[in-house]
């Protein structure tokens, strides 16, 4: 892989911008190594909540609504 980039002609704007976004991936690959590099960590899923309850027991019917 190359390690040098013909920037010749270039405005020295876009050369900055472009030095800025190789910067940025390299840290996006350094983020990446590292995270492959830790184990998965598996998050238990978050299920919401009814806030106001049931009082009884509910049928199928009662809450499909069947006709």
């Amino acid at each position: 892989m190359a390690d040098t980039i013909n920037v010749r002609d270039l405005l020295e704007e876009d050369v900055q911008l472009l030095e800025r976004w190789v910067e940025r991936l390299r840290a996006k690959a350094r983020r990446e190594k590292q995270r492959s590099a830790e184990p998965e960590k598996r998050e238990e899923p978050i299920f919401a909540v009814w806030p106001l309850g049931v009082k009884g027991k509910l049928t199928r019917e009662e809450i499909y609504d069947y006709l």
